[in-house]
């Protein structure tokens, strides 16, 4: 019997995953630590595919960096806006919606940070 796998999005720091995304350093084993609470799961939309697709479309710069890790760089205003297209406009937010979009509202607007989907 194998382990269970959990499929889980959140945000990184830039540090390890922009050198890798930008080619100037080879790809890390496992999934960059996590600063951000985790992106809660919505119905229907699943919200590790939605992400892959958007790195693997092009919508997010990004790639798999690892065999079941995909990273992408993105600003606060890219996770804002995903965070509508996923949960829907602000409003009567589920409580882990709420702590998560408060996180994103408080990072600094002029930094990079690492959006990761990774199966752990």
């Amino acid at each position: 019997m194998s382990a269970a796998r959990y499929r889980d999005v959140y945000i990184s720091g830039p540090d390890l995953v922009a050198p890798v995304l930008r080619g100037h350093a080879p790809a890390i084993e496992g999934a960059p630590y996590r600063i951000s609470p985790f992106f809660p799961p919505t119905d229907p939309t699943d919200v590790f595919a939605e992400v892959v697709e958007r790195i693997r479309g092009g919508l997010l710069q990004g790639r798999q960096t690892a065999a079941a890790c995909w990273c992408a760089l993105v600003g606060p205003r890219e996770i804002a806006e995903l965070l509508n297209d996923l949960y829907g406009a602000p409003g009567q937010d589920p409580p882990p919606v709420q702590a998560l979009r408060r996180f994103v509202a408080v990072l600094p607007h002029d930094c990079t940070f690492a959006l990761v989907a990774a199966t752990i």
